[in-house]
């Protein structure tokens, strides 16, 4: 459920448990990290941002649709479906494109980072080896207290310093 507010302010109210300082930012706010509350101030924000700098609007729709075109968006807006053709060399180069994916840190190309490895590790080895790029850490909340499948509070943490830790090694666990 994602929550819009009309007064920013009123961010403080969203979520019980968080004991939030009523003067404190929006985007410092947890329901915000968590993507469950959205401002209007947000929108008007990302609005003056694209009047000054059109591409703005391209990076936007690439972070949320995953790079689909205008054409794509007309398409499944009219017809509501996609219907299967043959792969052409465009077809395929129209595929080759930008994407925005979550990428789990215990297996897969990152598993050797996954255990006590370093955001700046992490960045460096995806766009040197593998072209990615990232754009920070996404983590579950509370997840040592509930069982992992329980566990929905989660957040992003954006542009971490380098020495970040990818995974959260608790207190408990060192001895």
């Amino acid at each position: 459920m994602i929550t819009e507010l009309v007064n920013d302010s009123n961010v403080q109210f969203l979520d019980q448990d968080d004991d939030d300082d009523p003067d404190t930012e929006l985007y410092l706010t947890q329901p915000f990290a968590c993507g469950t509350a959205f401002a209007v101030s947000v929108l008007d924000s990302l609005m003056s941002a694209t009047y000054f700098n059109d591409n703005i609007l391209t990076l936007i729709r690439t972070l949320v649709t995953g790079g689909a075109t205008p054409e794509l968006e007309g398409l499944l807006a009219e017809e509501n479906a996609l219907r299967g053709g043959y792969s052409t060399p465009q077809t395929l180069a129209n595929r080759d494109r930008c994407r925005v994916a979550q990428l789990a840190l215990y297996d897969g190309p990152f598993a050797d980072l996954g255990d006590g490895g370093c955001y700046g590790d992490l960045f460096c080895k995806a766009l040197k080896t593998y072209n990615m790029l990232c754009f920070g850490i996404y983590r579950l909340r509370d997840a040592h207290l509930t069982a992992a499948s329980l566990c929905t509070k989660r957040y992003v943490i954006t542009n971490p310093p380098y020495e970040l830790l990818c995974t959260l090694i608790l207190q408990s666990e060192h001895g």
